[in-house]
């Protein structure tokens, strides 16, 4: 029987031969670093320290406490209508408590409402920590955007209506020896990251904090996007768009898939999966206003072929 194989989109192989059940599927990855990062601290509620190269989180040795902000562009990282199927956060400690410090268990929350990251730095070298006063729309212990009226709903952001009180990942963060630390891959995670790739409106980040409030000396300080080469970043593996469907019918080859509004698209296929086989264009999608589904058709000629649907 005439076989003819599919490879769903760049990095994603899957193989489809009429008359058996074949296939293999592998997942492309990307590396997304943070595009905004910033501190909530307690001690000094109205500063803030969008434009240092620390993101505080934890309690320190007085019990006040700092949690994080994070934020990455998915969207922009990552094609559209893909599968996230794995995420995992790495973030660098620069930083612990001079006198002592106590292990515990740092988690990432999913932030339901925007914030502004600012661009202040504390301006006192021995305590970097304590961030310089906001101006409008930076955030605050008490504010989401300073000297607006979007304040958080209690200080420091409240779960439920802030943040949401599930966990997205969790790790025990020790000291600077075990940098850096690794959130890995929960089911919660990828939901977070799927949604933000399918509705960007709705991405807010992560708030981090620190599991164990109620104990000193869990603060720790966490390398900020302002720290180039110790920037913190996710690590995405996900399947890319592809066909939904094919099928054979009428001396041709259907491809059936969802185009989204306004991408375009180009279906390619070449003969062979050797680095000497060439991909030649079958056909361009002009991008739609809206969502469409379509179908794009291939003689069933009697030569193999594979197919691939790719972002131009």
């Amino acid at each position: 029987m005439l076989a003819r194989h599919v490879q769903f989109s760049c990095g994603l192989i899957g193989v489809l031969t009429f008359g058996s059940q074949s296939g293999r599927i592998q997942a492309d990855t990307a590396i997304v670093t943070s595009v905004a990062d910033t501190t909530l601290i307690e001690t000094e509620p109205d500063n803030n320290l969008g434009g240092a190269r620390i993101v505080n989180a934890g309690t320190t040795q007085n019990f006040t406490r700092n949690r994080g902000l994070f934020r990455f562009d998915i969207a922009g990282q990552i094609p559209p209508r893909s599968e996230i199927i794995r995420v995992d956060f790495v973030v660098e400690v620069t930083g612990q408590p001079k006198d002592d410090f106590a292990p515990s268990s740092f988690a990432l929350h999913r932030v339901g409402r925007p914030w502004g990251e600012g661009d202040k730095a504390s301006p006192d070298p021995t305590h970097p920590g304590l961030g310089a006063p906001a101006t409008a729309g930076e955030a605050t212990w008490n504010s989401r955007f300073a000297f607006t009226t979007n304040a958080w709903t209690t200080p420091g952001a409240a779960a439920s209506s802030d943040y949401s009180p599930e966990v997205s990942a969790e790790t025990t963060v020790y000291g600077l020896g075990d940098s850096p630390y690794t959130f890995a891959s929960m089911p919660a995670l990828v939901a977070d990251v799927q949604a933000w790739l399918d509705d960007p409106a709705t991405n807010y980040g992560w708030l981090l904090i620190c599991e164990s409030e109620e104990v000193n000396f869990t603060a720790r300080r966490f390398a900020s996007r302002e720290d180039t080469g110790r920037a913190p970043y996710l690590v995405i593996e996900y399947a890319p768009p592809k066909f939904d469907r094919v099928a054979a019918t009428n001396g041709q080859l259907d491809l059936f898939f969802a185009a989204q509004a306004n991408q375009a698209y180009t279906v390619e296929f070449r003969t062979g999966l050797a680095s000497s086989d060439h991909w030649s264009t079958l056909t361009n999608v002009a991008a739609s206003p809206t969502t469409t589904n379509l179908v794009v058709s291939d003689p069933l000629i009697g030569t193999q072929r594979f197919f691939r649907l790719r972002l131009p």
